[in-house]
Parts: C-alpha cells; sequence; structure tokens
C-alpha cells in the first residue's frame, strides 16, 4: 500500500537555516548546500526542494524499493539532475563523515524499532558538516498515551487480520463501533471519540502505516533530547517556533516556565501542559554555543511573510492590529511596525527582506521595534521568517509558467505543490488543466485556445467565458503562489 508523498515546509533547508540563524548557528548557505532525507519515500520532498534550489545537491535513501522506483519516475520525468535516491536500509547507508549540510527524517523514528532509531540518530552525526542542521519528528508522550490506547485497540481488533485492505475495513469499522458507543457525557468517552474521529479522516494510506504498522514508539521528549545527546548532537529548536513560546500558556504557568534556565526542562513542561502528540525536532552537534534568547537584530538578514491584513480602520490613537489566517494578531501604534506589515501583506505569497521595509534613514530605536515586533509575530505564528525568498511571482506574466512538479500533479489531481513547498488544492478540473498548461511557452491566446479544447461543448455556451475567466484564474494560482518568477 503505496504511502503518498507531499511536501513539508517545515523540513525545507530555508526553514532550518532560519531557525539556526535565529539561535546564533551560521549554518550552510542554501545555494549549493548538501541534503539528505532518510525515508524518503518516493521523493516529492526532495523533489520540491531541489526545484527551489537548482544548484543544491540533494540524496534520498528508503527502504521501500516500490516508492524508490516511483520517487526516479517522477525525477526523470521532471529531467532533474541535483537528486539522487539509494534503494537501502538505515543500517546499510553509509554516508562519508560531514558530507551532508542538512538532514532530514520525517516520521520514521517512532516507526522503527529501538535499534534503528539508534542507528538513525547515528547517521544524523555521521552525515552533518560543520554547522549543519538536522530534523527529526517523532510522536511524543504525554500525549501520545492517548493515540496509544486507540493503536492498541486496532492492533487487538486486526491481529487475525493479515490482507492489508480487510485491516482497514476491521479498524475504521471499529472505529465507528468505539465512536457510537462512548458516551459524550463520559470524560473517557468524550476525549477519546475525538480522537477516534480525526483517526477516521486519515486517508487509508497513513491510517495503516502510521496506526497499525509494526513499530510506532511514542517518547518523551527528554529521553529523546538524551538519545541525541548520546551521539553527541544538541536540542536546537522545534521547526515550528511558535511551538516553543510558553506565552501560550496561561499567565502564572507562563511566568513560571519563563524563569527556567533549562530549555530542555522548559521545553519538557511544555509537553506536559500542551499534551503534545507529536514534535519536529531539529539538532546540531553539541560542540556548538548556541544563543537561546533569540536576538531582535537578526532579523535584519532575513527575509518576511505573511498574509495578515489589518482587521480594521485605525483607530483614533493610531493604533491598529494586524490578524493573521489563524487568528493571531498584533496591535501597534508603531507607525514603521503597520506600515511594514501591511507591505508584507500586499507582498504575499511573495515576501520582502527585513532590511527593505525600513527607511534608509532610520533611528536605532526604530529599527529595534521593527524587528521586535516582527520576531514576536514569528512566536505568534503571524509571519513567516525566511533565509531566501521563493522564486515565485504574485502576478501573471504575459506567458505564465508554474513549477513542473505542479504541472505533472495536475494531471492527476486536485492536490499540488506550490512554491513555498506547501500542498494546496486546486478543486475544478479546468483550473488543473490550466495548471498543466503553464509551461512558460503559451501566451493568453494560446491558453484560452487549449483550454476551449478541452472543455465540452456543452460547456460552451457562452464562448467568450473562458477568455473573460483566464486572468482571474491565473491570479488565483498567483495567490496560491504557483506561478513562478
Amino acid at each position: 500500500m503505496p504511502y503518498p508523498g507531499y511536501p513539508y515546509a517545515q523540513t525545507h533547508p530555508d526553514r532550518l537555516a532560519t531557525l539556526a540563524t535565529l539561535f546564533g548557528l551560521e549554518s550552510p548557505a542554501l545555494d549549493r548546500c548538501r541534503v539528505l532525507e532518510l525515508g524518503c519515500g518516493d521523493a516529492t520532498n526532495l523533489v520540491s526542494m531541489a526545484l527551489s534550489l537548482p544548484d543544491a545537491s540533494f540524496v534520498g535513501v528508503d527502504a521501500a524499493r516500490a516508492a524508490v522506483d516511483r520517487g526516479r519516475a517522477l525525477i526523470d520525468g521532471l529531467g532533474l539532475a541535483n537528486v539522487a535516491l539509494e534503494t537501502r536500509t538505515l543500517e546499510q547507508f553509509e554516508p562519508s563523515p560531514g558530507s551532508f549540510d542538512y538532514v532530514v527524517a520525517h516520521g520514521v523514528y517512532s516507526w522503527v524499532a529501538a535499534p534503528v532509531r539508534d542507528r538513525l540518530l547515528e547517521l544524523c552525526r555521521c552525515a552533518l558538516s560543520e554547522r549543519g542542521v538536522a530534523y527529526v519528528s517523532y510522536d511524543v508522550l504525554p500525549g501520545g498515551r492517548l493515540k496509544q490506547i486507540l493503536r492498541d485497540m486496532l492492533l487487538f481488533h486486526t491481529a487475525a487480520v493479515q490482507d492489508p485492505g480487510e485491516r482497514l475495513d476491521q479498524a475504521r469499522s471499529l472505529l465507528a463501533f468505539l465512536i457510537e458507543g462512548w458516551s459524550a457525557e463520559h470524560e473517557f468517552g468524550a476525549l477519546m471519540s475525538r480522537h477516534a474521529e480525526r483517526l477516521l479522516e486519515r486517508s487509508d494510506e497513513t491510517l495503516f502505516h502510521d496506526e497499525l504498522a509494526a513499530d510506532n514508539e511514542p517518547v518523551y521528549f527528554h529521553q529523546f533530547a538524551a538519545h541525541a545527546a548520546r551521539h553527541g548532537l544538541q536540542y536546537l529548536a522545534e521547526a515550528d517556533f511558535f511551538e516553543m513560546q510558553t506565552g501560550v500558556l496561561p499567565e502564572p504557568a507562563s511566568e513560571e516556565l519563563t524563569g527556567v534556565a533549562d530549555p530542555l526542562i522548559q521545553e519538557q513542561y511544555l509537553d506536559f501542559l500542551k499534551g503534545r502528540m507529536f514534535r519536529q525536532t531539529l539538532l546540531c552537534g553539541a560542540e556548538y554555543p548556541l544563543d537561546r534568547s533569540p536576538r531582535p537584530q537578526l532579523l535584519m538578514h532575513l527575509a518576511v511573510s505573511s498574509p495578515a491584513r489589518p482587521a480594521g480602520a485605525r483607530a483614533q490613537d493610531g493604533r491598529t492590529t494586524i490578524e493573521g489566517p489563524s487568528g493571531a494578531t498584533l496591535t501597534t501604534g508603531h507607525p514603521l511596525v503597520i506600515q511594514g506589515l501591511e507591505r508584507v501583506g500586499t507582498s504575499w505569497p511573495g515576501g520582502v527582506w527585513v532590511r527593505d521595509l525600513l527607511p534608509d534613514e532610520i533611528e536605532d530605536h526604530d529599527r529595534e521595534a521593527v524587528c521586535d515586533a516582527l520576531l514576536r509575530c514569528y512566536a505568534a505564528n503571524l509571519v513567516h521568517l525566511h533565509v531566501r525568498l521563493p522564486m515565485l511571482t504574485t502576478s501573471a506574466s504575459e506567458r505564465p509558467e508554474a513549477s513542473p512538479l505542479a504541472r505533472q500533479q495536475a494531471r492527476t489531481g486536485p492536490l499540488v505543490t506550490n512554491l513555498r513547498h506547501e500542498v494546496v488544492r486546486v478543486e475544478d478540473a479546468l483550473g488543473r488543466r490550466l495548471v498543466t498548461l503553464l509551461d512558460g511557452s503559451r501566451d493568453r491566446a494560446a491558453l484560452v485556445n487549449e483550454l476551449r479544447a478541452y472543455v465540452p461543448e456543452a460547456d460552451l455556451r457562452e464562448p467568450p467565458a473562458i477568455e473573460a475567466g483566464l486572468d482571474r484564474s491565473l491570479e488565483g494560482l498567483a495567490s496560491l503562489a504557483l506561478l513562478r518568477a
């Protein structure tokens, strides 16, 4: 049962390098970086990275030959020369020491046996170059206990079933039975029903490979950190910076945790309080000193992007509230902060270098205010920070172009990979057909002719409809970060 491949924005070298920069680690430059993915599957994640960094090199390793074959077919179809895949187990793979700047292992650590987990971290340490960064995701306790309860029930119910399709049918039947049988008035039933409903929403492939896998071992964060330390690695950060913030907690708990000097202890208690089930942790060599209090002035070397917009008219006192799609807000009266965030919002899905948000003549305290505000916005998940802006455009050119990966994916379904290394959905068939045509060789007239030939005659009662809607469709694709600069 093939496991679906997706891009994961949190694994992109841009994200890893950005967080390294904030914590005082000058990680390798992206332009010619070397990236290794352990457990790469069909290489969709690596291929998307390789298209965004054409002068960098990428290696993927996976034990599943069928997945690697699909990945090689994808690479060959796109004509990529900077991606190589190997069919090997982690025990068989022997990288040259220091041969990769970034190592990614998404969805591996908790789903392999203990000796292989040990080998995974050994490979991270061996493969990483000087100041390199590794990304490792894993199921985490205490929240993972709830997932384990359901997993134990599913394994019990399907123990005698060997056929994958039948195991899935039985698993889904049990989840439906449990949801129907648990009473919302009972604390245990109300809690478990929510988790069972989430499992029912998952695809067959992820339910089969994640919940019904032979191995699925959550660990406490302190156990993972100690395991990494035994291999000469130290905790750098979480791939989502906002997950590290104590300010989301009630004030007494937030104040107490903020006073904890040891970041490992602080992170462990955050897991206790949030009931976290999954972590995406960045590691680096234990020998490098880190700055655990990110300094706002570092943002002068970074770029910022965000879809956030003013939530309403500016108040009489000059204060404005900027709101993001997730509900995060920043209220400020500083004119340069307001102007900067408004410019960032209108640049979405592109971004702006922080230094370009500031006037040529600016007081130090104003520069610090803008950088501090942007860092607080990053901590609140209101903006994204980057060491390298994605090569996209927010307006369609005369001969618009989508990435080769998106064009290929649009031929088979609604989910495509955008230029921000994210999955987006193109719902209608005509829109997907348009994506497949955007190879940079067609102007508007050629696109209209191709689309008219694609649409059945019964749908062409108003011949000008496609031509009139083309610019609107291209604007929509640009807003999804699907058009290349």
